[in-house]
């Protein structure tokens, strides 16, 4: 599916998110409180155990278990589309057989890591890229707490004041025009409005 049928899809159906880390969950947190995805609010599929906007479960059959028993034909949605919030293709992950025609699955990347969003919200990306290219082993994380001296990065303190929805959709449009991105893929800018 490209850009275009995601965010229809997004528009018109329930939508739960799977996020892999604290960074992932404060991103969708942030979007969602801001009013900022393309997924009307009321259709977002809250985690009811944490009353989260997203859910950290990542395994197909522990999702299956726990949200496919509820309609998601109401409201003029369509169903249920998984949003699943990753930085790498590693991992294979299918649905188990008897759920497999009652949801679609979509994979949004991060890569090559979710640091690279507050590089650009620090306006240090051309920073990055010349110390990137003298260091290939050099990863944003380790750039974040040695060059911009945020050494809690990874924090959920740090990111729950870092973010705001404004500051992170200037970032995620940031940093799909520099991103090489695979032909298909899918990134947290085709969740924005």
């Amino acid at each position: 599916m490209g850009g275009r049928d995601v965010v229809r899809d997004l528009a018109s159906k329930y939508v739960l998110f799977s996020c892999e880390g604290t960074a992932e969950e404060v991103i969708i947190s942030k979007l969602h409180e801001g009013g900022r995805l393309a997924v009307p609010r009321e259709r977002v599929v809250e985690d009811l155990i944490y009353f989260t906007p997203y859910t950290r479960l990542r395994k197909a059959e522990q999702i299956a278990q726990r949200f496919f028993g509820a309609s998601y034909v109401a409201g003029g949605a369509s169903g249920l589309l998984l949003a699943r919030i990753v930085d790498s293709r590693a991992g294979r992950f299918v649905l188990p057989r008897r759920w497999a025609g009652s949801c679609v699955v979509e994979s949004f990347f991060t890569r090559p890591e979710i640091e690279i969003l507050t590089i650009h919200a620090e306006e240090a990306f051309g920073i990055w890229l010349r110390e990137s290219r003298r260091n290939r082993q050099l990863r944003p994380s380790e750039f974040c707490k040695g060059s911009l001296g945020l050494r809690d990065i990874k924090s959920r303190g740090f990111l729950e004041s870092f973010w705001t929805a404004d500051r992170l959709v200037q970032a995620i449009h940031d940093y799909d025009e520099h991103r090489n991105r695979s032909s298909g893929e899918l990134s947290l800018g085709d969740l924005l409005r």
